[in-house]
């Protein structure tokens, strides 16, 4: 447990430096992509050790972790053939957002499985995955549209197409709980669960952004906003029901 707990803790220093690098000028910025790499390494090897001390049970409650690796995956093949002023800036959020989600994994904890959720099915699995890569596909998403609000041109079509993109592997995770429950236990998903409930609750608010887009509603301004907007919401839903107490991550004596 402590092994998982340094390499998260890699991974957090690695995308603070990558973050800084991305932020100084001249030929230090370079360093940001190798650094930035490093950091998807140690964040998939953290992945990889959640699932095998929790075997055969899934680390449900490491959702919010598993996914800042593919913010490196998805963001490197997001920013191709963009302006490199937007690129850099979007390169930025990206690794900002990052880091903010490992360093709550670093100081919220929350270690805990329930006996039932077991690897019964391969649509567990599908739960985690599709989820991480939806939450990734939203942040890079929340990337271009703060572009946008930075008042760099032509960018909401990629903010829009990621947003799609993020919604139908959200679409997926959900559908996959929902066959999962069926065929581990015959009953449907619950409902009432935290986790489960703030997961609907940002299925929604997307439903909400993607009619905005297509129906043409409000300003460039203002849709470009509500992408912001939820970034924000899922560390607030869908991070929190991940938490634990706090830790501290720099313990004392």
């Amino acid at each position: 447990m402590e092994t998982s707990r340094c390499v998260l803790r890699i991974e957090a220093l690695l995308l603070l430096l990558a973050l800084v690098s991305a932020c100084l000028p001249g030929r230090t910025r370079r360093a940001a992509a190798p650094l930035a790499w490093l950091a998807a390494v140690a964040g998939i090897v953290y992945a990889g050790m959640r699932y095998w001390m929790s075997w055969p049970m899934t680390p449900t409650f490491s959702g919010s972790l598993l996914f800042p690796p593919l913010l490196v995956l998805l963001g490197a093949f997001a920013l191709r053939g963009s302006d490199p002023g937007v690129a850099a800036a979007v390169r930025r959020w990206l690794l900002a957002c990052g880091l903010l989600v490992v360093l709550i994994g670093v100081c919220f904890p929350k270690d805990f499985y329930l006996p039932i959720v077991k690897n019964t099915s391969v649509y567990a699995h599908g739960v985690l995955l599709f989820g991480s890569i939806g939450r990734a596909c939203f942040f890079i998403a929340g990337g271009w549209s703060c572009a946008a609000l930075l008042g760099h041109d032509d960018v909401m079509r990629r903010a829009f197409r990621w947003t799609a993109w993020g919604f139908a592997c959200w679409t997926l995770s959900l559908f996959s709980g929902e066959v999962w429950s069926l065929s581990g236990w015959g009953v449907p998903m619950v409902w009432e669960d935290a986790s489960t409930l703030t997961a609907v609750g940002t299925w929604l608010f997307y439903v909400g952004v993607i009619h905005l887009r297509l129906g043409g509603l409000g300003s460039r301004r203002a849709r470009a906003a509500t992408g912001v907007l939820g970034v924000a919401l899922i560390l607030a839903l869908n991070g929190g029901p991940d938490m634990g107490p706090f830790v501290n991550p720099l313990p004392l004596g």
